[in-house]
């Protein structure tokens, strides 16, 4: 089935991407969606920015300065940005659906033992360090503590250097934090807010999987239970299960849900939608792994199957930046900034051109 070009138009709405839902801060923008997918450290202001008003990129790094956002791997084994004060709480929650990477970590030599060696030279540096590390000091100071470990990429047999960073995430130590030199420093998680209770066999498990279900569809909506598993990790069966209790967990939060074209969302998006028609169906330039294409399972409403293969053509998870309009993606920016147009959307790549520029100009700048 394919969703509707309205179902795309709520969901432009309901990501900030439009004045009226349009965030005052950075950190409002990423609690609008809860988490904000980060893996490319590059594309993460201009996805911040873009659902700001007025925002300027130097009030962006302020925020992951501050320690009010943060960039970790809380679900699904992909680095997202969230809040600090969200970051504990989804990360305790989601935890269990990262069990079967934690065993095969430990096959390939992370022993639980090695890992609290790592924590703790982790946590005795950055004592002396508060403001972050970079990677490179961290592997540095593990290396004369006696851990050694190899890159993904390397020839030699050893213990992942990646596998180690992401389980210390994994068990709350680190995240990432300050930007410095195109890098997201390593601070000390353990400070960030605390979230009891709201693990996998915690008596507030079910009722947090629910909110977090609400705040899914809050921010993405319109969405259902297999978007609801795509986005987070979880089973088929806990997505259908935490959708049943949205609707009573939204209102208890104070972020009423309804249905929307098919799927959940915001209580007021058809409101919305109306009144800011105009301006969803408007260009618009977003970043490489922006959620408005990967925060769904079904993004029938955004794209084809031709456009997915402008998006991403050498299917190796590397996708491009997007330009959209009419709630349909219309081009897409390729190596050295060429503006490769849709099928049968050639008269859109002028003004994906112009709307690619402008965010570049931002991003070079340090205001928009």
């Amino acid at each position: 089935m394919t969703l509707s070009r309205r179902a795309s138009l709520g969901r432009i709405v309901a990501q900030g991407l439009v004045s009226a839902t349009a965030a005052r801060s950075p950190l409002d923008a990423v609690e609008n969606l809860l988490a904000l997918q980060g893996q490319q450290a590059s594309a993460i202001p201009w996805a911040i920015g873009v659902r700001c008003v007025g925002v300027p990129r130097a009030q962006i790094s302020a925020a992951f300065d501050s320690g009010a956002l943060v960039r970790s791997w809380p679900m699904r084994g992909t680095v997202h940005v969230t809040s600090g004060r969200d970051h504990h709480w989804l990360r305790r929650l989601l935890r269990h659906r990262r069990a079967a990477w934690e065993r095969q970590a430990s096959s390939l030599g992370l022993s639980d033992a090695i890992v609290e060696r790592a924590a703790q030279v982790a946590c005795d540096l950055l004592e002396t360090s508060p403001g972050g590390v970079s990677r490179v000091e961290l592997v540095e100071a593990w290396e004369n503590s006696g851990i050694d470990t190899v890159t993904a990429s390397s020839s030699q047999a050893g213990l992942r250097r990646r596998h180690l960073v992401m389980r210390l995430h994994l068990d709350g130590a680190l995240a990432a934090g300050p930007l410095r030199a195109g890098e997201h420093l390593m601070v000390d998680a353990r400070g960030l807010p605390g979230a009891p209770g709201v693990a996998q066999g915690e008596s507030g498990h079910d009722e947090a999987l629910a909110v977090l279900a609400a705040r899914y569809a809050w921010g993405h909506g319109p969405i259902d239970e297999a978007d609801l598993a795509r986005w987070t990790g979880l089973t088929l069966t806990q997505a259908r299960r935490a959708m049943a209790g949205a609707r009573e967990a939204g209102s208890s939060i104070g972020l009423p849900i309804a249905e929307f074209e098919g799927g959940l969302a915001r209580a007021d998006l058809a409101d919305l939608v109306e009144a800011a028609r105009d301006e969803a169906e408007a260009m618009l330039a977003l970043p490489s792994f922006d959620e408005l294409h990967v925060g769904y399972k079904d993004r029938s409403c955004l794209t084809d199957q031709a456009g997915e293969a402008l998006i991403c053509p050498a299917k190796n998870g590397m996708f491009r930046p997007i330009a959209v309009a009419g709630g349909r993606v219309v081009a897409v920016r390729a190596p050295g900034s060429q503006v490769v147009s849709v099928d049968g959307c050639g008269t859109y790549e002028e003004s994906a051109r112009r709307a690619f520029g402008d965010w570049e100009k931002w991003l070079s700048e340090t205001q928009r």
